[in-house]
């Protein structure tokens, strides 16, 4: 085996970890449409929500490219494998989100912080515990700590900020704020499973404001003047201080490079790292070989994918990766999951459900029309001929194109970030709003009811299916497919070694929103870039540690509760069920309710803030079992409903010391 080997590469080449408060953590999934297991429940003894970790595994591949197997510490062949991680959080640093298509480069997150600086070299603002190391036969964790802020005493706001205990008395005019760096904060861990393989353990999740007085999370918006709209004045608040930029703050995400150095027992060195002659060697980074990490927020309905995903994208990105190139359609591998995706938002969305005024019969849920898994429905959608052709054309007229020829995103934002983007002010690429057309989720462009209020009016403004789906959607309309069989997910250790590295690096991106990226929840919209990357799922080598995440809401929290309608249901629920197994009934409550840590109800208008203490409290949307362990099915679906909740949401409104 020794002999053969020609090179080693990390899967998955882009990894997804989750953050919880628990000290606990389960491994993400390493097979597509498997589930991970977090140990019967999502949260340990005291309630807390349990990180999801994800592992990393090392694959020899000889000189044709193919794979040979994998090098594990427990292998014949391997004396060693030491692990080279470098993971950094630059959201505070970095440029201002103001939307993918009023993207300027001019703006910056906390622009009086070493201003005239490009957000890689503005190290006052930047949480990077620096390159850390875990080796074969090290005990216990590698905790990743750094602080933000630093070296900085006092400083000015915008007035038309909010502020905790503090009203200005002219918001016209900037308000005076002190400064006090935050110092350890955890950015994950570094852990080694028995066979020496790497498992990174996201952060806790935590956000706070480091000024005096405190900037409240919230959207300026909400109060004043709406952000580079015509309404603003002579001096609007722009986005650049709005609920994904609120200076002052930081959070614990992450992302950045991992890279290993395998030693085998012959003395034969092999690393991701190009340069490396011995173990303890630095060189330089390959990004072909090595791989990269993303934290994010909790996946709250993990059996359920959001219509387009991460995977999706890299698929749209690099064609040539997808592996059903050279295929037909299949309906049960590749249209089927789709309608099974779609009827499920009718568990967390409202408005998908049918129990919304506008929506009702017109939707999802198990006695709606939209229900494309009832027995009926599967029967004739299934059936390839000319009979049934008329009904499935139908439905791809209703299915959602991008603006533009190509119908793909990235054609109407090119090009790449930090340049302006430019083609969606060519005619071509017509904002066309037709809200009859599915998916009925909110887009890259932002929601059409924002457009209207700013005076914008960008292309996809709703989310749109990519061209890889499309194709697949098209040939199922014409007739052009086979029915093929139900697909059952195969479990990692049933997974051909030749298809375990792709196993990996589909597993972990499938479970992920690729859009509506305002900004997103694990990835923004840099994902749709060819150039951001040296191959599919893995980050080009000019990409710094931190700076693809740097593009998300800072902090998380704040755009975590703004999306809160439409955006990512499968994700961060809308809406929750309850469900009576003995009428087949149901009944739906707000998922974000309860009581804050002051015993304040938790608001529907503006819980931005409140989102800091409830997140890791909220419930799970889970299938429902049966007493005899079976999933609940009504006319097809699969009946989701809340559970684990943490009841100390559900406490009574008492005040302190009352």
């Amino acid at each position: 085996m020794t002999a053969a080997i020609k090179s080693i590469r990390i899967h998955p080449g882009i990894g997804m970890a989750r953050m919880g408060d628990s000290d606990e953590f389960f491994i993400g999934p390493e097979a597509p449409g498997v589930v991970a297991d977090p140990g019967g429940s999502y949260r340990d003894g005291s309630m807390r929500l349990k990180r999801q970790a994800q592992r990393y595994r090392v694959y020899a591949y000889d000189e044709s490219g193919a794979v040979i197997g994998e090098l594990a510490a427990d292998s014949d062949q391997v004396a060693s494998l030491r692990w080279r991680v470098h993971v950094r959080n630059m959201k505070a640093a970095n440029y201002a989100f103001q939307g993918a298509f009023l993207f300027d480069p001019d703006k910056l997150r906390n622009p009086g912080i070493q201003p005239g600086l490009k957000p890689g070299e503005r190290k006052q603002l930047i949480i990077d515990p620096g390159a850390q190391v875990i080796a074969t036969g090290q005990a216990g964790p590698v905790v990743l700590k750094g602080s933000v802020f630093t070296g900085i005493d006092k400083g000015t706001l915008p007035g038309e900020l909010r502020y905790e205990g503090f009203t200005p008395k002219d918001i016209s005019k900037p308000v005076e704020v002190t400064y006090q760096a935050a110092h350890d904060i955890e950015l994950g861990q570094l852990r080694l499973d028995p066979a020496g393989r790497l498992l990174f353990v996201a952060s806790p999740g935590k956000g706070g404001c480091v000024t005096t007085p405190r900037v409240a999370l919230s959207n300026p918006s909400e109060f004043h003047d709406a952000p580079n709209g015509p309404q603003g004045g002579k001096d609007p608040l722009t986005n650049q201080f709005a609920y994904f930029n609120i200076p002052g703050w930081w959070d614990d995400t992450c992302g950045g490079e991992i890279d290993v150095t395998v030693t085998l027992k012959d003395g034969t060195v092999l690393s991701t790292r190009d340069g490396v002659k011995k173990a303890e060697d630095e060189g330089s980074r390959n990004p072909t070989q090595g791989a990269w990490i993303v934290t994010a927020p909790p996946k709250y309905a993990p059996h359920m994918m959001h219509v387009v995903s991460i995977l999706d994208r890299v698929y749209e990105a690099f064609p040539e990766a997808y592996p059903h190139t050279d295929s037909k359609t299949v309906f049960y591998r590749d249209v089927y999951p789709l309608f099974a995706k779609a009827v499920n938002y009718g568990w967390v969305s409202a408005e998908a459900a049918g129990v919304a005024a506008n929506t009702k019969d017109l939707a999802h849920g198990p006695k709606q029309p939209g229900n494309l898994l009832s027995p009926g429905y599967v029967t004739a959608l299934s059936d390839p001929s000319d009979t049934m052709k008329p009904l499935r054309q139908r439905i791809y007229g209703f299915m959602r194109h991008a603006s533009g020829p190509r119908s793909r995103l990235v054609d109407s934002l090119m090009p790449a970030p930090p340049l302006r983007p430019t083609s969606w002010q060519d005619p071509k690429f017509d904002p066309k709003v037709d809200d009859r057309q599915m998916p009925k989720l909110w887009g890259t462009g932002g929601k059409p009811l924002q457009n209207k209020q700013l005076g914008d009016n960008f292309p996809n403004q709703f989310l749109s299916l990519t061209d890889w789906q499309l194709r697949h959607l098209k040939d199922w309309a014409e007739g052009n497919f086979e029915t093929g069989t139900p697909q059952e997910p195969v479990p990692f250790d049933k997974v051909p070694v030749a298809g375990q590295p792709h196993a990996l690096d589909a597993a972990a991106l499938e479970p992920t929103i690729g859009g509506g990226f305002h900004p997103g929840i694990e990835f923004p919209y840099l994902i749709i870039y060819r150039e951001k990357f040296a191959a599919a799922f893995r980050v080009a080598g000019d990409i710094e540690p931190g700076e693809l995440s740097a593009y998300m809401s800072s902090p998380w929290h704040g755009d975590f509760w703004s999306c809160n309608t439409a955006w990512w249901p499968t994700q961060r629920p809308d809406v929750v069920f309850q469900y009576d197994t003995k009428d087949q009934s149901r009944t739906h409550r707000e998922w974000f309710r309860g009581y804050d840590e002051q015993g304040e109800p938790l608001s529907s208008d503006d819980g931005y803030d409140q989102m800091v203490y409830a997140w890791p409290k909220l419930g799970m949307v889970l299938p429902l079992k049966a007493a005899d362990g079976s999933v609940v099915v009504d006319n097809g679906e699969i009946v989701f409903v809340e559970q684990q909740r943490d009841p100390a949401l559900d406490r009574p409104p008492a005040k302190m010391g009352g």
